[in-house]
C-alpha cells in the first residue's frame, strides 16, 4: 500500500497476504480465498480475476480512479467497490501549477545550460514570460479542476475558461473561472490546457490530432488525469514539429511508459511517473482511507466512498 500504516491496520485485524508480483493467474489464485482486495495501479482487476472470487465481499481502489477494476463485472457479481476521493487535490494542483511555471520561466532547458556553465549566454535564446493575464483552459471541473482554476485566479489573476458540459455555469463562477459550452473555444484560446476529467467513451482519446492543431502554437499541453484522454502518437507528432510549444505529462495511454514510446527523447515535454498524486501525506491518507474502508465493509458497517453502491446490502438484509 502506499504507507506502511495502512497495511500495519489491516493485518492487526485480519491475514494480509501481498501479491509482489501480481499476475493474473496469481491475483486469480488469491482472490479464491480473499474477503477483500486492495488494487494498487496500474496493477488491474479484470473480470476473468473474479469468476472464482466467492467469499470477496470488497475491493478497493488505491487512489480515486477505478479504471483499474473491472468495475461492470464486479457490480454484476454483487461486489462492492470503494475508492479514496479527494485526497489526490492539493497535489494534482501543485503539480499543474508546477508545470505551469516550469514552462512559463522554462526552467528545464535554461537548468542544463547553467549547470553546463553555458546558461549566461543563452540568456536571450529561451522565451519566458509571466502567467498573469495568460489564459488557462480547464477540462473538467471536478475538485481538482476547481481547485486549479481557484488557484490560478486568484494567486496568478489569470483568465481561466472551463468546459465541463456536467456541472452548472455556477459551479465555474465560484472558481472565479468562465465556464464555456464549446470545447472549441478551450483550443483556440488557451495559452495552457489543463486536462482534469475522467476516463470514459466520451473522453477517451479527445485529445487527438484535431484538437492539438486548433491549439495555438505557443500553447501548453498539461494531462494528469488518464493517459488514453490524450494521443500519445499524435502529440508526439505535434510536439516533434513545433505545432505547440509543449507539454508535461503524468499519466499515459501504456503504464509504465515504454521505452520505444514516441514521447521519450522530446525535449519540450516533461514527464513524471503518475506521481502528481503522490505526496506522502496524501499517500498517507489515501492508504488509511483504503483500509478503513475495507474493515468497515468486512465488519457489515457501510463505507463512505461506494462507487457501486446498489450492490451493498446491510448485514441480515435480503438480496
Amino acid at each position: 500500500m502506499y504507507h506502511p500504516e495502512a497495511e500495519a491496520r489491516l493485518r492487526e485485524a485480519v491475514p494480509v497476504e501481498v501479491l509482489a508480483r501480481p499476475e493474473p493467474e496469481t491475483i486469480k489464485a488469491a482472490l479464491r480465498v480473499a474477503c477483500g482486495a486492495f488494487v494498487r495501479y496500474p496493477n488491474r482487476l479484470r473480470a476473468e480475476a473474479l469468476e472464482g472470487a466467492a467469499h470477496l465481499r470488497i475491493v478497493s481502489t488505491s487512489g480515486r480512479g477505478t479504471d483499474a477494476i473491472d468495475l461492470a463485472a464486479a457490480t454484476a457479481r454483487g461486489i462492492p467497490v470503494v475508492n479514496n476521493p479527494a485526497f489526490g487535490t492539493v497535489p494534482v494542483t501543485e503539480f499543474t501549477i508546477g508545470a505551469m511555471i516550469a514552462f512559463a520561466k522554462n526552467l528545464l532547458p535554461l537548468n542544463a545550460l547553467t549547470h553546463a556553465g553555458k546558461g549566461w549566454a543563452a540568456q536571450k535564446d529561451y522565451r519566458r514570460f509571466e502567467l498573469r493575464g495568460r489564459t488557462l483552459g480547464i477540462i473538467g471541473l471536478g475538485n481538482i479542476g476547481t481547485e486549479v482554476a481557484r488557484c490560478c485566479t486568484q494567486a496568478f489573476r489569470m483568465r481561466v475558461l472551463a468546459y465541463d458540459p456536467y456541472v452548472p455555469a455556477q459551479k465555474a463562477a465560484q472558481a472565479g473561472a468562465e465556464w464555456v459550452s464549446e470545447l472549441a473555444r478551450i483550443w483556440r484560446e488557451s495559452d495552457f490546457v489543463s486536462v482534469h476529467a475522467e476516463l470514459n467513451d466520451e473522453t477517451r482519446g479527445m485529445v487527438g490530432a484535431a484538437a492539438l492543431a486548433a491549439m495555438k502554437p505557443e500553447a501548453y499541453l498539461i494531462n494528469t488525469a488518464r493517459g488514453p484522454i490524450v494521443s500519445s502518437a499524435a502529440l508526439a507528432a505535434a510536439l516533434r514539429e513545433k505545432r505547440i510549444a509543449g507539454a508535461a505529462l503524468d499519466v499515459y495511454e501504456e503504464e509504465p511508459l515504454p521505452a520505444d514510446s514516441p514521447l521519450a527523447g522530446l525535449d519540450n515535454l516533461i514527464l513524471s511517473p503518475h506521481t502528481g498524486g503522490l505526496t506522502e501525506e496524501a499517500m498517507h491518507r489515501m492508504a488509511l482511507s483504503a483500509a478503513d474502508q475495507i474493515l468497515q465493509a468486512l465488519r457489515g458497517e457501510r463505507p463512505p466512498y461506494l462507487v457501486n453502491p446498489q450492490v451493498w446490502r446491510e448485514p441480515g438484509r435480503a438480496a
